[in-house]
């Protein structure tokens, strides 16, 4: 009789279907340390320069028409029930809309919560990019043509929550060649700005975010807390730690101040994803009062995010997912990330899925790190290079928990102007 085979590392760290939670239950230990790669631009400061011909398509999607010759565009739209068509827009190369196509079962936070291996998850994404020839051949041929420089928006106006970033360009001839890893990448949505009361526009420009930190820290409940206070309090951050009392009500209270100097704003804590997303919540997992629901967070205007207009990440598991109202029944889909968008955030780093505390916080200090010793990258870019470290770390027979780690880093989405660089300030500069 055959040995039955191993439980996965998410199989095992997964107590319940329960959709909660930066969880702790998720072990991991750190990979082994790569070698970075010469830092370099990924989006040159000349391609801000439009070009004449206008895409009526990106006016749809609420993106500037007038492109840089090396952005592209991913534009994937419902048909119908259940289905799905993907279509490219380029100034010059475009790629056709495709035939609709069935939903795929494809949801990092579905097949976590499933408890699906590691390995499944990664052999469904080589399936799934294999069948998507013609999608493959459009990327190929622009990242041939504009290499490093090639920048993708990911416009996902469906509900199917399929991570794009781990699509492979040549899943069989050269496997692991995942786009987020190999391909500066952004996401963006239709967002409708609390301040101007009208829709939000994704343009392309060499930007800053330059100023202080301000920090909330869930270290009563989550492991590697110590290594990210550590990381914050080398910044001189402003944390809110919720080992203080009511700290996580004091942070909502600074956030509603008049600051405008403050480039970062970092929240490492739990979160849930329900189908109400005015349930949606960040804060403890066990103690209602130590939380903030969307509902909450839209009541009054932060004014900090407003005015300062930086980064926001979002260190919590689920926070990239988003919900429609099941009351007003409206398309436009809620969440997290396009709150703060919506509050004037620059850029927003959010979770597909459930994320292991360790490795949550191991990411969150590498990224820190990457803003302070590559100044010359873009939030956009860091992503990028943290994902390919873990391309890199999996060699030719990966074990369960360097796909994991594959898997964890491809959660973090980006969603925002892809040539933004987040200068990070300690109080007093």
């Amino acid at each position: 009789m055959m040995a039955e085979k191993p439980k996965s590392l998410i199989q095992r760290a997964i107590a319940s279907p329960k959709v909660s939670s930066r969880t702790k239950e998720l072990p991991f230990e750190a990979s082994e340390a790569v070698k970075p790669t010469p830092s370099t631009l990924s989006i040159p400061k000349d391609t801000e320069i439009p070009t004449e011909q206008e895409l009526p398509e990106a006016k749809k999607l609420y993106i500037t028409r007038k492109l840089p010759p090396n952005v592209a565009i991913l534009h994937i739209y419902p048909d119908g029930q259940d289905e799905y068509c993907v279509w490219g827009g380029h100034v010059y190369e475009k790629l056709d809309p495709t035939e609709p196509q069935k939903k795929p079962f494809l949801s990092l936070g579905e097949q976590v919560t499933q408890r699906v291996y590691p390995d499944e998850i990664k052999r469904r994404m080589k399936d799934f990019s294999y069948v998507n020839l013609e999608l493959r051949k459009w990327i190929k041929h622009l990242r041939n043509k504009f290499g490093e420089h090639l920048c993708l928006v990911i416009s996902d106006y469906t509900d199917f929550e399929i991570p794009w970033e781990m699509l492979e360009l040549s899943p069989y001839q050269s496997p692991n060649q995942y786009i987020g890893a190999l391909i500066t990448t952004v996401r963006w949505r239709k967002v409708i700005s609390v301040v101007k009361d009208d829709y939000l526009e994704l343009e392309f420009k060499v930007d800053e975010c330059i100023g202080k930190t301000v920090a909330y820290l869930l270290d009563t409940e989550l492991e590697g807390a110590r290594d990210e206070l550590e990381t914050l309090t080398k910044l001189q951050a402003t944390i809110y730690q919720s080992s203080e009392d009511n700290s996580i009500h004091k942070f909502h209270t600074y956030l509603q101040c008049d600051y405008a100097d403050h480039s970062f704003v970092y929240i490492s804590c739990h979160g849930t994803f329900k189908n109400n997303p005015k349930e949606m919540t960040l804060g403890s997992e066990f103690k209602n009062n130590q939380q903030l629901n969307l509902e909450t967070l839209k009541e009054l205007p932060l004014n900090l995010v407003q005015k300062s207009q930086g980064i926001v990440f979002l260190n919590a598991c689920h926070s990239a997912r988003e919900q429609v109202d099941p009351v007003i029944r409206h398309s436009y889909r809620m969440g997290f990330v396009e709150l703060f968008l919506a509050q004037g955030a620059r850029g927003v780093i959010g979770t597909l899925a459930a994320v292991g505390d360790i490795y949550a916080a191991e990411f969150a200090c590498e990224l820190i790190k990457e803003s302070l010793t590559s100044p010359q990258l873009s939030v956009a870019a860091i992503l990028k290079k943290l994902r390919s470290k873990a391309v890199e770390n999996l060699g030719n027979n990966p074990t369960e928990k360097q796909l994991l780690s594959l898997i964890y880093r491809f959660m973090y989405v980006y969603y925002g102007n892809p040539m933004t660089v987040l200068r990070l300030k300690r109080r007093g500069e």
